[in-house]
């Protein structure tokens, strides 16, 4: 009984292990953005007129970064 239950036992520990460092090499390999000026003041804007401003935005990770949805503050 006490040979199943310390194999039970070393199972347990290599799979939490092993979760735990897969969890680990996957955030090595995310996406991060960096965006060069998060926040602009356009200011006072009268309606109908058109603003413009570009955002830079740069992948600092090693895996390709998606960018689905982008809204206004």
């Amino acid at each position: 009984m006490k040979t199943v239950k310390l194999a039970l036992c070393v199972c347990l520990t290599l799979v939490l292990f092993g979760s735990f460092v897969s969890a680990v090499e996957q955030d090595k390999a995310s996406p991060v953005i960096v965006i060069e000026e998060p926040t602009y003041n356009f200011k006072q804007v009268s309606q109908g007129e058109t603003v413009k401003h570009d955002f830079k935005v740069f992948n600092k990770g090693a895996a390709p970064l998606e960018i689905n949805s982008v809204k206004p503050g």
